[in-house]
């Protein structure tokens, strides 16, 4: 707003102009996002699976450019390797007659001393110790967690309709909790790691992933998707993808940066985007394996 001519500043010390061009690339870049994930479910399995390892290879290339830059030495093109191997490996695993995840756990068994064998005698920084967890944490967290939407494509004939309720859910969660955090947001979740982020907005974020669970409910139409699973699933969103957008959190102020990068405008990059879906991806296709399929 204009004030005698000057900009008059909104909370936290930005212009309302600043704010609102923000908050439309913001809306802009969520809504392209959105639109290229759910093309890419409706296209097919094989672009499902291409779309999330690129996902993989650009979330592990931030996440190990970010800790280059302050000095640390990850695996870097070996863990990104190891990341990447993990939705193809997944690809193969849901087309089979069995559900048997014997290769990925193998595989994930043997990344470990592989990646810690790599940072101990190879280049290394001042810290094998961080070189190595940062290396094993890009593994499990993006590649292997991820790679769990790919595996969810075999639960349902209709292959997409599963990752698809999931994605949806994690992002109606995050844009309500944003919104409402940024509106009215006064009661700190965690301060020492993330101060943006409000009970507020958390709670607001949680009722609109149980909106959008009973909506997919009823849009849906799929017999494995009842009423109760759909309010399981929107449970499993609100506890695990907080914990996932609070666990990188962590990594970033440890580092002492607001973003991993700003490859995607009002949002960061895809660390960023993407941190809500990490451990949801894993705990939901468990949940759905175990509990509904009984698979």
């Amino acid at each position: 707003m204009a004030d005698g001519g000057r900009e008059v500043a909104a909370p936290g010390g930005r212009t309302l102009r600043e704010r609102f061009a923000d908050l439309a690339a913001r809306v802009v870049s969520a809504v392209i996002l959105v639109l290229v994930v759910v093309i890419l479910l409706w296209w097919g399995e094989i672009p499902f699976t291409a779309g999330m390892t690129l996902i993989v290879a650009g979330g592990l290339w931030e996440l190990h450019s970010t800790f280059r830059r302050h000095g640390y030495r990850p695996a870097g093109w070996l863990s990104l390797a190891a990341g990447c191997s993990f939705p193809v490996m997944a690809y193969f695993l849901q087309r089979g007659e069995s559900a048997d995840l014997t290769p990925m756990v193998a595989a994930l068994a043997l990344c470990v001393p592989v990646l810690l064998a790599w940072c101990l005698f190879g280049p290394h920084s001042g810290s094998p110790t961080t070189d190595v967890a940062v290396s094993l944490l890009g593994v499990v967290l993006v590649g292997f967690c991820l790679s769990h939407f790919v595996l969810m494509l075999r639960f349902d004939t209709v292959s997409w309709t599963a990752p698809f309720a999931v994605i949806v859910m994690v992002w109606i969660y995050d844009a309500v909790a944003y919104f409402a955090g940024s509106a009215f947001g006064k009661h700190k979740l965690a301060p020492r790691i993330s101060p943006g982020k409000s009970w507020e907005g958390t709670l607001a974020g949680s009722a609109g992933a149980f909106i959008a669970a009973y909506i997919l409910y009823l849009t849906l139409n799929r017999a494995w998707l009842t009423l109760g699973v759909s309010m399981e699933l929107a449970a499993v969103v609100c506890v695990f993808g907080p914990l996932g957008d609070l666990s990188e959190s962590m990594v970033k102020r440890e580092l002492g940066i607001k973003d991993m990068s700003s490859l995607i405008p009002g949002h960061g990059g895809i660390m960023d985007r993407f941190d809500s879906m990490f451990l949801t991806a894993a705990v939901s296709y468990y949940f759905l394996r175990f509990l509904v399929f009984k698979a």
